[in-house]
């Protein structure tokens, strides 16, 4: 008599046919080519950070690695994109911190869960930030800063794009006892923008789109958020040396694979990713621009986001943030 099938067996060998075909792709894995999405317009620090690594990571896994920026909302809809996108591998987000701990500290709902529709590959760079001025401003320490926005509440704003500006310069104003406006951008470059052209008094900005700028004498910094002085900057003194304690901050930059990606494909990338950050070209390049190749394990990674987020949720109840979208 023949066995009677159930719908227990039945599922058991769907299950089973789903999990032999993704072996099978996780096998042939890259075929074709893979894109890194970032979240912001071009020419912030983890833009940069993503074109440093994209060709590197061609050579490694044989295939076409390409960015794509998709800029808006801070870096939520370029996240959200990557949370829809198919769990294959070749839809990858590469972006700071800020979509994926800080965005989930500051609203109250959004498009995607960062633990539910991500799996963390691993983090890619490290950097701190710069307190910038224009150039010409008469504006030369933290401690100016500070005097002309108490003198001058209606000239108080700054420049600021994704919540890691948002929140690093909201944890300023906190520690220092300020009330500034925040006048939103795209992106670090645009921010950067702003501060040549006067539209804001001030900016907390990743290294990249500053530094030159720095050297040109367009923008002056005025301190780091490092918990230690830059060698590139051995005169910028960090924001307690300046005068304002408690406001250290190192952003950084990752990669993610939407959730239901393979975890072979997921430790294929960690691996891939780790042997391009350890390229002395690669960490030449990256110290030209003052960002540092990091490199955790899919499970380190996951600590720090937990860890950040925990904290970053922290400044954002203080600062009385709480959006809506």
């Amino acid at each position: 008599m023949p066995a009677r099938i159930t719908r227990r067996h039945a599922l058991m060998a769907i299950s089973a046919a789903a999990l032999a075909s993704r072996a099978a792709r996780a096998a042939g894995y890259p075929d074709r080519t893979i894109t890194l999405v970032v979240p912001y317009s071009p020419g912030g620090g983890t833009d940069i950070a993503a074109r440093l690594v994209a060709p590197e990571l061609q050579k490694i896994l044989k295939q076409t690695v390409v960015v794509v920026n998709k800029p808006g909302a801070g870096s939520i809809i370029g996240v959200e994109y990557v949370a829809h996108a198919a769990p294959d591998g070749y839809t990858l987000l590469f972006t700071a911190g800020d979509g994926m701990v800080m965005d989930p500290a500051m609203y109250k709902s959004l498009p995607y869960d960062t633990n539910r529709d991500f799996l963390p590959i691993t983090d890619v760079v490290t950097f701190p930030l710069f307190v910038i001025v224009k150039g010409d401003s008469p504006i030369k320490t933290i401690k100016d800063l500070v005097a002309y926005i108490k003198a001058h509440p209606d000239k108080a704003n700054y420049a600021s794009s994704s919540s890691v500006f948002w929140l690093a310069s909201e944890l300023f104003a906190q520690q220092a006892g300020l009330n500034a406006t925040r006048v939103q951008y795209k992106g670090a470059g645009n921010m950067v923008s702003a501060v040549l052209t006067g539209e804001v008094l001030f900016a907390i900005a990743s290294p990249p789109p500053v530094v030159g700028q720095a050297k040109a004498g367009a923008v002056r910094i005025l301190a780091t958020t490092a918990p230690h002085r830059l060698p590139a900057f051995p005169d910028v003194p960090t924001m307690a040396e300046a005068g304002v304690a408690g406001v250290t901050v190192v952003d950084w930059s990752g990669v993610w694979a939407p959730a239901g990606t393979s975890l072979e494909i997921v430790a294929t990338l960690n691996k891939a990713v780790r042997q391009v950050l350890a390229m002395p070209e690669f960490a030449e390049k990256t110290a030209r621009i003052n960002v540092t190749p990091a490199g955790a394990s899919e499970a380190d990674f996951k600590k720090l986001i937990t860890s950040e987020l925990a904290m970053w949720k922290g400044v954002a109840e203080k600062a009385h943030i709480s959006l809506t979208r």
